[in-house]
């Protein structure tokens, strides 16, 4: 059994609730699926480099091991039964009653590929519905279950649903990510990750969050993309209110109020949010990346650095030359 903990980036933003965690459970009928239900850890933890309120862990286990029938542990967890295209999940006498409880007991399930079959053991399934795969059409005609001829099926009674495959298991998955936190965290996750092209002025963590944590708030979108836009040569506030058609206490006060954080404060740390990036990612000297980031000299740029994330870029740049990348979260 594998057990990630999937920690934030390295942006950090002042939490103003409390983080709240949710546990995702891959069963696995094949040892040799180990390697692609990575996959799955990958997705949520490029989720939590982009959601703010919330922390996800992920466990892959096999289908055969004990585990608690105690319906307060299923509360709030999401079971994946990572099945594939190629075989049927096939269980013993013992295993269809412990895939039976948990398919009953989670309060949210995805059977993927061959692991749609395991539907007719679910007592919740109020229709016999799911997305099969060509493979499978006649095995699951012969137990009962109808094919939706889609590639995803979202159950009604929002239990049990199914992906025919394992791409469109990430897409099931990306659109519970816009039930549970919004269509613009789901839809730039989507981008993140490759399943979209991603929107131009998206690239930045920090402003996806405040975007999010704002309600998706055209003002507050809008400031931020020209903020983004304008790293290298920062603007004025009251060039920023202007060009959003405000005056500069408005715009102030509707950025504080939306997103908890101080206007001037988040373009300074978009602007070391970059400068981060340039040192992980790229060849360029120290003094360049601070004129490209509107600060005034390396020096300067050392300062605020050390002061957000409490290490130096020098350190950064070292990790990268010695192979030792990590994210952020770990120098603290």
């Amino acid at each position: 059994m594998k057990h990630y903990v999937l920690g934030n980036n390295h942006v950090q933003l002042a939490r103003t609730a409390s983080e709240r965690l949710r546990s995702i459970d891959v069963f696995l009928n094949d040892p040799e699926a180990d390697g692609s239900a990575e996959m799955v850890t990958e997705f949520f933890h490029a989720l939590n480099d982009l959601v703010e309120d919330h922390t996800y862990t992920v466990t892959i286990r096999n289908t055969s091991e004990a585990f608690t029938g105690d319906p307060l542990y299923w509360a709030g967890r999401t079971a994946i039964f990572w099945g594939d295209i190629h075989k049927p999940w096939h269980c013993a006498r013992q295993d269809k009653t412990r895939v039976a409880q948990i398919l009953n007991l989670a309060s949210r399930s995805i059977l993927v590929g061959g692991a749609a079959l395991l539907l007719a053991h679910s007592a919740k399934t109020d229709e016999p519905l799911a997305a099969i795969h060509p493979n499978f059409s006649a095995a699951a005609q012969e137990i009962g279950l109808a094919d939706c001829h889609k590639p995803t099926h979202k159950s009604p009674d929002g239990r049990v649903h199914s992906a025919a495959t394992k791409l469109s298991a990430l897409r099931l998955l990306a659109e519970f990510v816009a039930l549970d936190h919004g269509e613009h965290l789901a839809e730039s996750l989507r981008g993140y990750i490759g399943l979209t092209e991603p929107k131009r002025g998206c690239a930045s963590q920090l402003a996806n969050r405040l975007i999010q944590r704002s309600g998706a708030d055209p003002m507050v979108r809008q400031v931020i993309e020209k903020m983004l836009n304008n790293v290298e040569d920062p603007l004025k506030i009251s060039d920023l209110s202007q060009a959003l058609g405000a005056s500069t206490r408005q715009l102030q006060r509707r950025f504080l109020n939306k997103t908890g954080v101080k206007l001037l404060t988040t373009y300074r740390e978009l602007r070391l949010e970059r400068a981060y990036s340039l040192l992980r990612y790229t060849d360029m000297p120290q003094l360049e990346i601070s004129t490209a980031t509107g600060f005034s000299s390396a020096s300067a740029l050392g300062r605020a650095f050390r002061a957000q994330y409490s290490t130096t870029p020098e350190a950064v740049r070292s990790c990268r030359f010695a192979g030792e990348l990590r994210d952020h979260g770990a120098l603290h």
